[in-house]
């Protein structure tokens, strides 16, 4: 940005303009983003295998079960969550959006740290948000009553296909919306339950998507894919359904507790992917320290 100062030495004012920069930085940031975006993409499709992407939708044993643990246990826990702690109705709603909302790109980049299996993983992300066409409306719907019925809040559902849509068109269009809440301050007047709620989901989620997948009998790595499928949402989605039908404080509370799920998921995760490294480093660490006191035995 560039200033432009005219002076007059017999006049005591300054005038000044102001140029500010064109959007073509933006532009740029915003195709270099995309770029990164399809190389991610088109990275973890590589780790699949075409007959194990088959033998999935075949045999879906581990596919159904990772559905019903998207779209059945994650609502119904989240609606127990905000019900239990009688959250108010921007919260509450924000909660179950959060919970109805499918997979995504996340939770595939996770399962690939952690070993999962990624033929899973990418079948229940595509599966999903085929499904959450209707799932996610259904759900909504069903488990928004206690919130819905006084009137204090409305849903339009209509927006749900444009949400979905918009999300796949354009990946970053919430981030505007998600960082807003850190701007205004209504991130910092959040309650100390509200922030408990945005930890207690993802772990939830974790946890009991780990349980059912291991009660199935799945295989360890199905049953970590199972887990993290199940508790990290696309949160993107819900950023973006949340933008387009609310609008002043609802929105901003809303976009709140979406920023702290975001940040409790991924970090949750993150802390799980750091584990499973540990973990895997440890045998070779004890192997290379074997092999140390071999060769300083066997010199001496």
């Amino acid at each position: 940005m560039t200033l432009i100062m005219d002076l007059d030495m017999n006049k005591t004012s300054v005038n000044t303009t102001l140029i500010t920069p064109s959007g073509e930085p933006s532009v740029i940031l915003d195709i270099i983003l995309y770029v990164l975006l399809i190389i991610v993409m088109f990275s973890l499709g590589c780790t699949a295998d075409e007959k194990n992407l088959r033998l999935n939708f075949k045999r879906p044993c581990g596919l159904l079960i990772g559905l019903c643990c998207q779209f059945g246990i994650m609502p119904l826990s989240t609606f127990l969550l905000a019900f239990l702690l009688k959250f108010k109705s921007s919260y509450a709603v924000a909660i179950i959006i959060v919970g109805c909302c499918p997979g995504g790109m996340a939770s595939n980049m996770a399962s690939y740290w952690v070993d999962g299996d990624m033929d899973l993983s990418l079948c229940m992300t595509v599966t999903s948000v085929l499904l959450s066409v209707i799932m996610m409306p259904l759900n909504l719907y069903i488990y928004s009553i206690p919130w819905t019925h006084i009137g204090t809040i409305i849903i339009p559902y209509k927006n749900l296909g444009n949400s979905g849509s918009l999300c796949i068109c354009n990946f970053f269009i919430s981030f505007k919306s998600l960082s807003n809440p850190l701007i205004n301050g209504q991130m910092w007047n959040i309650s100390a339950s509200v922030i408990c709620a945005g930890f207690l989901s993802p772990c939830i989620g974790y946890s009991l998507g780990f349980l059912f997948a291991r009660l199935s009998r799945q295989s360890w790595a199905r049953c970590r894919t199972i887990c993290l499928e199940t508790g990290i949402q696309n949160a993107y989605t819900c950023a973006i359904f949340i933008e387009l039908s609310f609008s002043g404080l609802i929105q901003q509370e809303m976009m709140s507790y979406v920023l702290i799920y975001i940040i409790a998921s991924y970090g949750l995760a993150s802390l799980v992917i750091e584990g499973k490294i540990y973990l895997s480093y440890i045998p070779l660490y004890k192997y290379s320290n074997f092999l140390n006191k071999t060769f300083t035995n066997f010199n001496s």
